[in-house]
């Protein structure tokens, strides 16, 4: 069957929206179309209808979208100006001392690691922990961490202000900025798992496991933290065995001039080589990575869908929103704001936003020559539907006018009756959406009625509403469709 332009949205909503269609894809969509039904690019129509369905862009899974190229963090050269810290825990069982977390931290340059065992992450905990590791290292320039409170109470803040360090922040479920930091507690658990099992003293095991971590080389530096920041090796347990094999030697002693500039020239040539090891790992991971990355950007004004990074249960939606796109902050970072409140605003990553595929709102008359006889498309039916009055003299007015100007009112809907109603906002002489402020719109379903016998004209809603019972406005989003008058009733009649 050839199908006119008009039920056309409607074929495809049953093909696609309704349960017994189950939101299938494009390709099953079309197929069950085009069994019964053809029109000129139906196949492109599907394809559409299917790519700005909403429900299908919100239950979509999580890969449904190409990740954006890797950036390389930039190469860090000095030990100790730019470090990262991150937090672990709650462990599972506390130590000893009542120790429940370990604040770790990562040197950029020497891949140096720290780690305290805290008590709590309350601000001022954390700052005082800080604060004693770079009394002894120096202060950074630069700190990267997350968004959590510890790290962005003004506490925090102040003593980044008062100690000269720039405080860099992740976005939100973005790890992968703080990469650094969050392999390195990977590695830590990895040892505290081997060697603590259930016990309670794993806060003593804390010195051992970063002195075993400290020694070993670095892949992608390919030297040790110890080697790089201290320029020698460190003197291990299998030192020690060593020297007791092969006896005491006495070592002639260095002046210590002589001792500092060979440090130096020693530090100078590892920085070097570190550069080009770092760069050549950067290279390949970078390589690996954008095989299956493409490059995307959004526009300020454009509407997004944001990845939920935790799903309460399997049947949650993988993605909510939309959002409205209201800042680029760099090349991968973006602010996005609710539809419905611009002032909550949230920072989020490339790869946590996809673009939201609106669908257009077509609003098409169907008209059709006096006096000829023309039936719905018999699609949907609901029963219930009573006649509403419309006629000016139902018209409610208000109370603070008085007497007079009540009857020179009414007498001037009795010359327009043609144009006046009492239903809110209707007219047989346009159709016009009325967007009222709240909620974003949602997509309502449409239904067609019958034209019963006596009824001088069809009707067409999206949901019905008694307006007699009660004075406030349709639900936002929802809009009714009339039909074609008929000369067979008066103007405006329903």
């Amino acid at each position: 069957m050839v199908v006119p332009q008009g039920p056309r949205q409607e074929l495809l909503r049953l093909a696609h929206d309704i349960p017994l269609a189950g939101h299938l894809g494009q390709k099953k969509t079309r197929h069950r179309l085009a069994r019964a039904f053809f029109w000129p690019r139906l196949s492109e129509d599907t394809r559409e209808f299917c790519r700005t369905c909403p429900v299908c862009q919100k239950a979509g899974k999580a890969g449904d979208h190409p990740r954006v190229p890797l950036r390389p963090m930039p190469i860090i050269q000095e030990p100790f100006s730019r470090v990262a810290v991150d937090l672990i825990g709650p462990l599972p069982r506390p130590s000893a001392t009542g120790k429940k977390y370990i604040l770790t931290i990562v040197d950029y340059a020497t891949r140096y690691p720290e780690a305290v065992a805290l008590a709590n992450i309350q601000a001022d905990t954390v700052a005082d922990a800080l604060l004693r590791v770079f009394t002894r290292v120096g202060f950074p320039r630069e700190i990267l961490s997350d968004q959590g409170t510890q790290f962005t109470a003004e506490l925090t803040q102040q003593l980044w202000r008062l100690c000269g360090v720039k405080a860099l922040h992740s976005a939100p479920y973005h790890p992968q900025t703080n990469g650094l930091c969050e392999r390195f507690n990977g590695t830590l658990k990895q040892l505290l798992r081997a060697f603590v099992h259930e016990r309670k003293d794993w806060e003593q095991y804390l010195p051992h496991l970063l002195f075993a971590y400290r020694e070993v080389p670095q892949e992608s530096t390919g030297y040790s933290p110890f080697e790089l920041l201290y320029g020698r090796q460190v003197r291990g347990p299998l030192d020690l065995v060593r020297s007791q094999w092969e006896g005491k030697q006495e070592e002639d002693g260095v002046p210590v001039v002589s001792y500092v500039l060979k440090l130096r020239e020693r530090l100078a040539e590892l920085a070097g080589l570190v550069r080009e090891n770092v760069e050549a790992a950067q290279t390949q991971q970078k390589t690996w990575y954008d095989r299956a990355a493409c490059s995307r950007s959004f526009c300020v004004g454009e509407r997004v869908l944001v990845l939920k990074p935790q799903r309460q249960n399997k049947l949650q939606a993988a993605w909510q929103g939309p959002y409205t796109v209201v800042t680029r902050l760099g090349d991968t970072t973006y602010v996005v704001a609710s539809c419905a409140n611009t002032r909550i605003q949230r920072t989020y990553h490339v790869n946590m936003l996809k673009a939201f595929h609106e669908r257009p709102e077509s609003v098409e008359a169907i008209c059709a020559p006096a006096g000829e006889e023309t039936e719905p498309f018999p699609l949907v039916e609901l029963p219930g539907v009573t006649k509403q009055p419309s006629g000016v003299e139902q018209v409610q007015l208000g109370e603070a006018l008085g007497s007079e100007k009540q009857a020179q009112v009414r007498q001037l809907l009795r010359g327009y009756s043609e144009v006046f109603s009492a239903l809110p906002g209707y007219t047989d002489q346009a159709i016009h959406p009325v967007d009222t402020p709240g909620s974003d719109l949602c997509d309502s379903r449409h239904t067609v009625f019958r034209r019963q016998s006596g009824r001088p004209c069809g009707l067409r809603f999206g949901r019905c509403w008694n307006w007699g019972s009660s004075s406030r406005p349709p639900a936002h989003g929802h809009r009714p469709w009339f039909w074609y008058p008929r000369r067979t009733g008066p103007p405006g009649s329903v």
